[in-house]
């Protein structure tokens, strides 16, 4: 396995385990619950997506696109250091970005939103492993 490959499985092994909490745990029945996360636009982004909704199939379809995505890109980028370091890197800050999303939203609803779990471990402290094994393959 070479550089490049092993960012691309850190970069997806820290997507799939958050994916996987989202998969398993209905974020609309949590909303449901709190009634709302403070922030209008994120209630309405919740109660029109697919992986927060109720159907366990719409939510596994959902979590699907994403992985073959992430498929795509990889055999896109693969054999370019420069651009797995790219595509890497956003997706693990943009991931994170995410992270500290459920993170603040179980903070001010002083509940626990699905997808917290797996943004506080591995989430953040993983997304800075993942960047910092990223950037360490640019110097080799």
């Amino acid at each position: 396995m070479n550089a490049n490959d092993r960012a691309w499985a850190l970069t997806a092994a820290l997507i799939g385990v958050h994916q996987g909490e989202e998969l398993l745990l209905p974020v609309a029945d949590w909303l449901d619950r709190v009634g709302s996360s403070g922030w209008a636009g994120l209630d309405a982004h919740v109660r029109s997506s697919p992986l927060a909704g109720r159907d366990p199939w719409a939510r596994a379809g959902t979590v699907a696109v994403q992985g073959a995505a992430l498929c795509a890109l990889y055999l896109a980028t693969r054999r370019s250091a420069r651009a797995t370091r790219a595509a890497t890197s956003a997706l693990t800050l943009g991931w994170a970005a995410a992270f500290c999303m459920h993170i603040a939203v179980s903070a001010r609803t002083r509940s626990f939103m699905p997808g917290t779990a797996t943004s506080v471990v591995p989430g953040l402290p993983g997304a800075l492993l993942v960047l910092r094994r990223i950037r360490a393959t640019r110097s080799r």
